[in-house]
């Protein structure tokens, strides 16, 4: 269960990280944002593989 949690949470990292960043670039968020997605990014990815080793 743990280990398809962390896949799970890993895909959806990498998946939401890249449209992040072409959001920015067609709408033009505050400066902010983008440096706060990717520590949150971070964060979930190393969530997800500390999952994925205990699972």
């Amino acid at each position: 269960m743990r280990h398809t949690l962390g896949l799970i949470l890993q895909l959806i990292t990498l998946a939401l990280l890249p449209s992040i960043i072409i959001f920015q670039l067609f709408f033009g968020f505050r400066l902010i944002v983008m440096p706060a997605s990717l520590v949150v990014g971070i964060c979930l990815f190393s969530l997800g593989t500390w999952l994925r080793e205990r699972g």
